[in-house]
């Protein structure tokens, strides 16, 4: 992806050194890793957004060069915005907004020198989703998460719009020892930002079958900021 990602850099930064000729352009959780291009360090690999809020990160040269000569590209910016913050000699802060639900690409680059680059990928949900490797309470059987996807809550009464959207997942069953219980289910929760559960909800298998995919739709409440499943591995979070 970030090859085919380089050369639209490369094609947009063209466009922009061509441009700039006639005239200017004016000037929450975040993960420890950081993003080393060829040139430039990033304080983070990847960021997770959620609905309604931003994050930042800051861009770091090498010692001499000018940071208000950076720039970025997104690649797709329906999913996120990066606008650019304070420089101070060789270090530069971006600001980074939710648009919708998606995970992209930006590429903060110098415009004087399209080879000095460095990418962060951006993962923009409407809710933090902690989700453990296995599901369920019960150690012997249990399953563990295929995919989930956010689609729109489309109710069509006033009334009830108290859900921002609805999540679609899909779990699978990896684990099935004990034949005397061969229904299984367990309990997922949506939080708030201050941590209360707005919502509980229960995923579940009538049937298990060690290999089978199971599927579960749930309504996101409004306010909900994270979403989490209990787990013999950990204790539920609060």
């Amino acid at each position: 992806m970030k090859k085919k990602f380089k050369k639209l850099i490369c094609s947009i930064i063209t466009l922009v050194t061509v441009v700039s000729v006639s005239f200017t352009v004016p000037v929450l959780p975040v993960f420890a890793k950081e993003s080393i291009g060829n040139g430039l360090i990033l304080s983070t690999d990847m960021i997770t957004i959620t609905e309604n809020s931003t994050a930042a990160f800051t861009a770091l040269m090498a010692e001499g060069f000018d940071a208000s000569r950076l720039a970025c590209v997104v690649a797709d910016p329906a999913v996120a915005n990066v606008t650019p913050g304070t420089c101070a000699l060789n270090a530069a802060a971006f600001q980074v907004t939710y648009q919708s639900a998606g995970t992209t690409v930006a590429a903060v680059y110098s415009i004087d020198n399209p080879a000095v680059v460095a990418y962060v990928t951006i993962n923009a949900t409407p809710v933090i989703m902690d989700i453990p490797s296995k599901l369920g309470t019960n150690r012997d059987n249990y399953c563990s998460l295929v995919s989930y996807e956010f689609v729109p809550y489309d109710f069509p009464y006033a009334d009830f719009q108290d859900y921002k959207c609805t999540l679609n997942i899909k779990y699978q069953c990896v684990s099935y020892k004990d034949d005397d219980y061969n229904r299984w289910g367990c309990y997922g929760y949506f939080y708030d930002a201050e941590g209360n559960v707005l919502s509980k909800v229960h995923l579940y298998a009538s049937s298990l079958s060690k290999g089978r995919i199971y599927h579960s739709e749930f309504n996101v409440p409004a306010n909900a900021v994270r979403f989490s499943i209990e787990s013999f591995e950990t204790a539920r979070k609060k």
